[in-house]
């Protein structure tokens, strides 16, 4: 586990920040305040020694997928209550009653003085989509890889691919989806549209495809 080198200091941060009502209620710890402090303790000049331990790793990747809520405010608690809070890519692949019901449901509970609510089940798969460190990984090491082969792929192959995938698109995490797009052909896409829409009608993906559609 990493040392701070100005303990007092985290500390001092730390009582301020669990006073206040950013990130969360007065006098409640929640991770976002816990992101706050790490944040804080750098900004006054406080260091670490040593490796970090694996808490202190996952809030750093907690730091860097750009939690917010679902209008993009990094501040979530507000007028006394709390809004939800994801990170961008989890906002994304929901559509937008989606997006108001795990909201609506964060908010409610909030009011009654509860700090931890289950999200809703689309958006607690797209929020384990958007931090599993696997996914993570595939996307930004083999995203580029993807969409060389993808852009290279001659005009027979490129169908034969679609035909194979076209159909569990729905299975797949957004950003997933959307590479897999241009390379369907107009029924593809149609039919593709047309699941998107009766299931899980994730916004994002949904306007890729018609902005595909809009080019045929």
């Amino acid at each position: 586990m990493a040392r701070y080198t100005k303990p007092e200091l985290r500390e001092q941060i730390k009582e301020e920040i669990k006073a206040s009502d950013k990130g969360g209620r007065k006098g409640q710890w929640s991770a976002r305040k816990s992101q706050l402090l790490t944040q804080e303790y750098k900004r006054r000049g406080g260091g670490f020694l040593g490796e970090k331990d694996e808490r202190q790793k996952s809030l750093q990747r907690w730091g860097n997928e750009n939690w917010q809520t679902k209008e993009g405010d990094t501040r979530a608690r507000r007028g006394g209550t709390t809004s939800r809070y994801l990170p961008k890519r989890a906002w994304d692949e929901l559509s937008d009653s989606q997006k108001r019901a795990t909201d609506t449901k964060k908010r409610e509970a909030s009011r009654s003085g509860r700090q931890y609510v289950a999200n809703t089940g689309p958006a607690k798969r797209a929020r384990k989509d958007a931090t599993s460190p696997a996914k993570q990984a595939r996307r930004d090491v083999t995203g580029p890889a993807k969409r060389a082969r993808r852009d290279s792929a001659g005009p027979a192959k490129q169908p034969r691919k679609a035909a194979r995938t076209g159909g569990r698109m729905s299975e797949m995490p957004v950003a997933e989806a959307a590479m897999l797009v241009r390379g369907l052909d107009t029924r593809q896409l149609r039919a593709a549209l047309r699941t998107e829409r009766d299931g899980k009608g994730r916004k994002t993906l949904i306007q890729r495809l018609e902005a595909e559609l809009g080019r045929r």
